[in-house]
């Protein structure tokens, strides 16, 4: 069962539409998983997942280098500084962070759809 969850979510992933949060979500609420240890899965499923991507792009000749330097530089610094700030608070501080993160994304989401079919209507 676990294979077949993980596929599907890596399906939505694929997507664009947010697969993460359904495997953090997965692996809290069903495999009893710490919420550090959930979002530490994610991160490698999402970059074993990108990593394959990357030739691809590379393939279709999408990548500028140079910004891809820059982002990986910044986000190797936050993910320091993000991974120190992890160890030292509460468990349930990122456990509600990702909710709040979550429902505030729905929430942008819809309004934007009905801002789209209200513009759409007039």
């Amino acid at each position: 069962m676990d294979i077949i969850i993980s596929f599907l979510i890596a399906v939505i992933m694929g997507m664009g539409i947010g697969g993460g949060g359904f495997l953090v979500i997965y692996l809290t609420l069903c495999l009893g998983y710490e919420q550090i240890l959930a979002q530490g899965t994610n991160l490698v499923f999402f970059v074993i997942a990108s990593v394959f991507a990357i030739f691809i792009h590379i393939f279709k000749r999408r990548i500028s280098f140079m910004q891809v330097f820059i982002m990986a530089s910044l986000g190797a610094v936050g993910a320091f500084i993000g991974s120190r700030i992890a160890n030292d608070i509460d468990g349930s501080i990122p456990r509600i962070a990702l909710g709040v993160l979550l429902i505030g994304a729905g929430v942008i989401s819809i309004y934007n759809t009905l801002k789209k079919e209200k513009n759409k209507n007039k």
